[in-house]
């Protein structure tokens, strides 16, 4: 049995009722057998980067014109210039002329999926928030779980290296293929458990629920 949450106007005085109802969401644009297209609004642009890249093990990004083939490498491109316009994710060894197709083509307003044919993921940044291409919709489940993570680190008060992603299956089973809106004010946040709600839009209340256990790190739906 879970214990009770904090009351929610306690919640709101600590924190302001603006807080609780701003969410963090992902709207599907688009899905076909070759690309998918999202719009992200949520946590940092490092987290998602950083997930995809672990999805991705052998592929490299081209930031703005510049190689990462490494975490390392991505951390610091992303320390140095920030925030950068064009992340473009490739599958296997990136030369030069690579990268000069791909930039070449944004700068012409072409996507890079039409130049690189092993373009994974392109996003593009704006002020508050992120436009995803992918060519497989599994990215978009990806993209869901480091929000996922980044919303209950958030509602703890902790890094988000804190918190366990949770697995593809479980986030794919949640989300159902459509878009997802998380908001502390439908997040209970107890002292064994995070109970995460997962609302489809402004205005409908959460219809899902996933539950993260902070005992056993793990996740799992309501």
């Amino acid at each position: 049995m879970h214990d009770q949450p904090d009351d929610p106007s306690i919640i709101a005085s600590r924190h302001g009722l603006a807080a609780l109802l701003r969410g963090w969401w992902l709207r599907v644009e688009a899905t076909g057998q070759d690309r998918c297209h999202a719009t992200l609004g949520g946590p940092g642009l490092r987290a998602v980067c950083t997930t995809l890249s672990r999805a991705a093990a052998t592929a490299v990004w081209i930031i703005d014109g510049t190689t990462c083939a490494s975490p390392e490498a991505l951390t610091l491109r992303l320390q140095r210039g920030w925030p950068p316009r064009e992340l473009i994710l490739v599958d296997g060894v990136v030369e030069l002329c690579d990268v000069e197709a791909v930039s070449s083509a944004i700068e012409g307003g072409q996507s890079p999926f039409d130049v690189e044919c092993r373009t994974l993921i392109h996003l593009r940044t704006g002020e508050d928030t992120m436009h995803i291409e992918a060519a497989d919709p599994e990215a978009l489940d990806t993209v869901a779980a480091a929000l996922l993570r980044s919303h209950v680190a958030r509602c703890l008060h902790v890094s988000p290296d804190a918190v366990v992603e949770p697995p593809l299956d479980v986030v794919i089973h949640a989300r159902e293929g459509a878009d997802m809106l998380l908001r502390p004010i439908e997040t209970q946040v107890m002292s064994t458990s995070v109970d995460v709600g997962l609302a489809r839009t402004d205005n409908a209340p959460a219809p899902t629920t996933l539950i993260y256990d902070r005992t056993t790190k793990t996740w799992h739906t309501d």
